[in-house]
């Protein structure tokens, strides 16, 4: 996000004047740059740049993350779209015709695949249509990945003195730290797993995130492949946890929001971000909680799921290059990108950053995280994170079906992958 993105552009003079690099003096410009903090967070601040450039003017306006794709849409269909703005990771693929790649001489891959995790490059170097090679088409400014969230007071009281590395260690430690009624009521639950997102906010990341671990394609070509062997055994995996008949049952969709149950002390894990941790922590600030690295299938070969918005710059603008420099000159320059983590409490995205941020007491798991992190480009996010919600919710209903039911989601994802 752009949390004190403008805090951070005052160090933009400091920086670029230790690197001898002067002002530009060329026609006026002016940049419109969309982010999700208030207005008086950077207000006043965005100047910093254009004191290095005094032709060009930067201007933001605060857009809510609620509804901001249609929001986005919108705005560049009339026109009044922004130069610069935030794009999510996943969701590049079905907005790539409005965006404006930065030119081979301005940023390429393979500075992407220098400067930040192997990750960034899968996500923001692509390919389009009418190009034969790939080009960089956003920036990020942090780089978060999924985490097990735990109640470190419940956790004691189960006799469970370390968090899982292991999705097998998880399993063991659902029944120690679950406590279920003789009639099957879960009093406390073990951990917020196996439900659909009506009470798990990040239900279809866990479910991606398994998939990835067990080696699962999501796509191939034009097609949806993750209703595979080791996709089905992925999700029946994940469903368990809310199968009354299963050793492993602890949650169930009557249960109250992931996050509010954890805070209230009645569930001991979690899955989320260090961008959901604070949300926690405001809602309980005296919870005695840790954050431990994902569970892995194979601790070996770590694989971790990465959520996190770059910038980018869009084909309406006017002035692409000067856009795509400012976002250059925000996201690859160390003291700035330090200043941004410091400022934001984000995990850093330059890999110079992540090696100096592992032993970090806060960031130092999503810095460990970053360097395995994957996800995977979804041809339209929400109707496919939709997809898979549904298809969980199916499954609820009828376990015995996830094959047809997975097969069925898979279908719908290759539908989309080739809509014209």
């Amino acid at each position: 996000m752009l949390v004190g993105i403008g805090a951070v552009l005052l160090l933009v003079v400091v920086v670029l004047v230790f690197f001898n690099l002067q002002p530009s003096k060329t026609a006026p410009v002016q940049l419109t740059v969309w982010g999700f903090e208030k207005s008086d967070v950077i207000g006043g601040f965005m100047g910093g740049y254009s004191q290095l450039h005094p032709n060009v003017g930067i201007s933001y306006k605060q857009v809510s993350e609620d509804n901001y794709e249609n929001t986005l849409l919108g705005a560049l269909a009339s026109g009044q779209g922004p130069d610069v703005f935030p794009a999510h990771n996943r969701g590049l693929t079905k907005n790539l015709a409005v965006l404006s790649p930065a030119t081979a001489s301005q940023f390429s891959q393979s500075q992407v695949d220098n400067l930040f995790p192997a990750e960034v490059g899968q996500d923001f170097a692509l390919t389009a249509a009418d190009t034969a090679g790939k080009q960089v088409y956003a920036l990020p400014f942090y780089f978060d990945t999924l985490s097990l969230i735990y109640n470190k007071d419940l956790f004691d009281q189960g006799g469970v003195a370390n968090p899982p590395a292991t999705w097998e260690e998880f399993q063991t430690d659902i029944s120690k730290l679950r406590n279920i009624s003789a009639g099957g009521q879960i009093i406390k639950a073990g951990a917020a797993i196996g439900g659909s997102q009506k009470t798990i906010g990040n239900a279809v990341d866990i479910l991606n995130a398994l998939m990835l671990q067990n080696g699962v394609a999501m796509t191939s070509g034009k097609y949806a492949t993750f209703a595979s062997q080791q996709g089905i055994g992925a999700f029946t995996f994940y469903l368990q946890f809310a199968n009354p008949t299963s050793n492993y049952y602890t949650w169930n969709e009557n249960q109250t929001k992931d996050f509010d149950s954890f805070s209230a002390g009645n569930t001991a894990m979690v899955f989320g971000y260090n961008s959901d941790i604070q949300k926690i922590k405001s809602k309980s600030p005296f919870l005695r909680l840790g954050v431990s690295p994902l569970p892995q299938v194979n601790p070996a070969n770590a694989v971790n799921y990465a959520d996190y918005w770059g910038m980018a710059v869009s084909k309406q603008s006017r002035n692409p290059d000067w856009a795509w420099d400012f976002i250059i000159s925000m996201t690859t320059q160390p003291r700035i990108a330090e200043q941004y983590s410091s400022i934001t409490g984000q995990p850093p995205a330059l890999r110079e950053l992540i090696s100096q941020k592992v032993n970090d007491p806060t960031l130092g798991i999503f810095a460990k995280q970053a360097l395995t992190a994957r996800s995977w480009n979804k041809p339209d996010e929400n109707l496919v994170d939709g997809i898979f919600n549904d298809a969980i919710v199916s499954a609820l209903g009828n376990q015995s079906a996830t094959r047809e039911i997975l097969n069925r989601a898979q279908a719908q994802v290759t539908q989309l992958m080739n809509r014209q």
